[in-house]
C-alpha cells in the first residue's frame, strides 16, 4: 500500500511545495491522508491514478486536451492550463490532482514524458508531474522536448547540454530549473521544472504544473520558489527563443 503522504520525497518530475503536509486535504478543520493506493488494478483498468476518472471525466479531458492552443509559445499552452476553470461533479478542477480518483488531463500529461506504466499503476496521478507538463506543452507547440519525467532532463539532456541555451537576461517564458538540495537526489535529477515569469525577493515568479501554491490540491498555477532552501536549490534558466522547433 503506498500512501500519497509518501510522494513527498523528490521524485521523478519534479516536487510540490511546502511541508509534508502538502498532500493533505482539509475536512471539518482537520487535516486527513488522502485515500492510499490500492495496487495491483485489474489488467483491464488504464495504468492511471488511484481509482478510475469516470468516463464523463475522460471525455471532458480529452476535450480540455484538443481545445488547448496548438503551435504557440510555452507560456502561451501553460496558462490555457492555469486559467482553466472547468470541474467536475464533484467540484475538483480540472487542472489540479484530485484527492481519490486520478485527474485524467494529468494523465495525458505523462504520455509526453515516457512515465513507465508500472510507476502510474503503483502512484498513479500522484507521480510528480512538473516535467510531464512541460514537455507537454512543448509538444502541443511543436517544440523540441526531452521525452523525459525527470526534471533535470532539462538540464542533463543531450548529453548535459540541456534543452535550450542557459541565459542570464531571462524573460517571462523561458525555462527555469531547479535542482534538489540534497546531492545523491540531484546527480539523479530530482528538482523540479517550471516557467519563468519574474525575478522576485530572494527567489522567482513561476508558472507550473504540480505546484502547491497554498491551495488543497498540486495544480497549474504561478507560485513563489526561494532560489534556495532546503528542498530546493536554483539551478539554471533556459531561453525558450533557443529551443527548436520539431522539424
Amino acid at each position: 500500500m503506498i500512501g500519497r503522504r509518501n510522494m513527498l520525497r523528490l521524485a521523478v518530475a519534479g516536487v510540490i511545495l511546502l511541508s509534508n503536509k502538502s498532500l493533505l486535504a482539509l475536512e471539518n478543520g482537520k487535516e486527513l491522508d488522502y485515500e492510499d493506493v490500492q495496487t495491483p488494478f485489474p489488467p483491464k483498468y488504464r495504468p492511471f491514478g488511484t481509482k478510475p476518472a469516470l468516463d464523463p471525466e475522460e471525455e471532458t479531458a480529452r476535450q480540455i486536451h484538443a481545445n488547448a492552443p496548438i503551435g504557440k509559445t510555452l507560456l502561451e499552452t501553460a496558462r490555457y492550463f492555469e486559467n482553466l476553470t472547468i470541474k467536475n461533479h464533484e467540484e475538483h478542477m480540472y487542472n489540479a490532482q484530485w484527492p481519490v480518483r486520478w485527474n485524467p488531463v494529468i494523465v495525458g500529461f505523462y504520455r509526453s514524458a515516457n512515465v513507465k506504466k508500472d510507476l502510474i499503476y503503483q502512484k498513479g496521478d500522484t507521480t510528480p508531474w512538473c516535467s510531464a507538463f512541460i514537455n507537454w506543452c512543448l509538444l502541443r507547440g511543436g517544440y523540441e522536448r526531452t521525452e523525459n519525467a525527470m526534471s533535470g532532463s532539462f538540464y542533463m539532456y543531450k548529453k548535459n547540454q540541456g534543452l535550450g541555451k542557459v541565459t542570464t537576461n531571462p524573460k517571462p517564458g523561458d525555462i527555469i530549473v531547479f535542482r534538489s538540495a540534497i546531492p545523491e537526489d540531484a546527480a539523479k535529477g530530482f528538482g523540479h521544472v517550471g516557467i519563468f515569469i519574474e525575478e522576485a525577493p530572494g527567489g522567482f515568479i513561476v508558472l507550473g504544473g504540480n505546484q502547491k501554491a497554498k491551495k488543497k490540491y498540486s495544480s497549474v498555477n504561478t507560485t513563489f520558489f526561494p532560489r534556495e532552501d532546503h528542498r530546493l536549490v536554483f539551478h539554471s534558466i533556459r531561453s525558450f527563443d533557443s529551443i527548436p522547433k520539431v522539424k
